[in-house]
């Protein structure tokens, strides 16, 4: 009898759990023998010393765990970007140092800043990606204008760069009244709805600066759902501009409440120009049949096309903002035609599908290394 292919998965503790975790059941249903450890970046305020300390405590469990688990692969959930990748580095390093079994690495990267391989430095250019081109199997990324970057920033590295998706199941989010009586949304104003980190490059600025200018305004609510850095100032130019009363904001939410926004808002407005990958919030309306209002980022070029499934915005322009906002609002048969097509597209997101992918990338790429 053939024995299972055994993965070890490093999963976030706290962000995007379901996630990770959608994609290890999905790996079992597909006959693999998964276990699940925690692999994670630092505490943000940490400083440097605790930083490293933390990521070599993180290496020293994973070593630890693989002798007692002696898995095919291992399969690290991370970002492409300086400190996640020196982190990759470093917890790879003491990976091959300490651990004298055949083993192969997969790393997913959940969004990616390529300057580490545009700006000089000898660190990443001679040690980091040199060493990581020959030790990684294979790594994940979530759109193919970041693979096709790659390819012509590090010819070597793309060889293991393969395009994959992220896990969407709809039915985390229900219809409900008392979902929005409990928020105190039960009301008839159309719902536009935002959810990610409070951070101008996500475009809530934008979308703010849009609404004094919004002649709906009066029959419609904002949402926004999530805290972070720039929270305190998005709250006081909220005030500045007199739209309190437009706008309801929920502060952090577990994601278990927070996907039910999906269910009962009427539209997404998501004007992000941050360095997204797949953005969860995007394709989460996506998969639950919401109209979109977006910008051409990365996994969205990829998926999403204009005017069937989104209205495309400049997310560092108000105005541009405000047009789609009116559109959106004014037009019934614009929002059927993009919820109708966004429920077809959110099929390809199904956990069968992803691992399915996922699992023919395994073998291309352990047949090939």
């Amino acid at each position: 009898m053939k024995m299972k292919t055994k993965i070890l998965i490093g999963i976030p503790p706290k962000n995007h759990i379901n996630l990770a975790m959608d994609e290890v059941q999905g790996l079992t249903d597909l006959g693999y023998d998964c276990d699940t450890i925690v692999y994670t970046r630092n505490k943000p305020f940490a400083g440097k010393i605790d930083k490293l300390l933390g990521v070599l405590a993180n290496a020293f469990a994973l070593v630890k765990r693989l002798y007692n688990f002696k898995p095919n692969m291992i399969y690290l959930n991370s970002r492409f970007e300086p400190v996640g990748t020196t982190r990759d580095f470093i917890t790879i390093l003491l990976i091959r140092l300490l651990y004298w079994h055949k083993l192969n690495i997969a790393i997913k990267t959940h969004g990616s800043d390529l300057s580490i391989l545009t700006k000089k430095s000898f660190f990443f250019d001679s040690l980091v990606i040199p060493y990581l081109s020959k030790q990684v199997t294979l790594w994940f990324f979530l759109s193919h204008e970041e693979k096709n970057n790659i390819a012509k920033l590090a010819p070597k590295f793309a060889e293991k760069a393969y395009v994959t998706g992220n896990i969407i199941d709809p039915n985390r989010s229900i219809k409900s009244e008392a979902f929005l009586s409990a928020h105190g949304l039960n009301d008839n104003r159309f719902k536009f709805f935002f959810a990610g980190r409070m951070i101008a490059e996500k475009g809530i600025f934008s979308i703010i600066r849009a609404i004094p200018h919004f002649k709906y305004k009066e029959d419609c609510v904002f949402i926004f759902a999530g805290n972070g850095e720039e929270y305190d100032e998005f709250k006081a130019e909220i005030k500045s501009l007199q739209i309190e009363k437009y706008v309801h904001l929920t502060g952090f939410l577990p994601e278990e409440e927070c996907d039910h926004f999906y269910a009962n808002s009427d539209a997404l407005v998501f004007p992000t120009y941050f360095d997204e990958g797949f953005p969860m919030a995007l394709f989460k309306s996506i998969g639950c049949g919401l109209p979109v209002i977006t910008t051409q980022t990365r996994a969205a070029i990829d998926h999403l096309k204009e005017p069937d499934n989104c209205l495309w915005v400049n997310g560092k322009d108000s105005q541009s903002v405000k047009k789609a906002l009116t559109m959106i609002y004014e037009s019934d048969e614009l929002r059927n035609k993009m919820r109708k097509n966004n429920l077809v597209l959110g099929q390809n997101f199904t956990k069968r599908k992803i691992t399915e992918q996922m699992h023919q990338d395994f073998i291309k790429a352990t047949v090939s290394n």
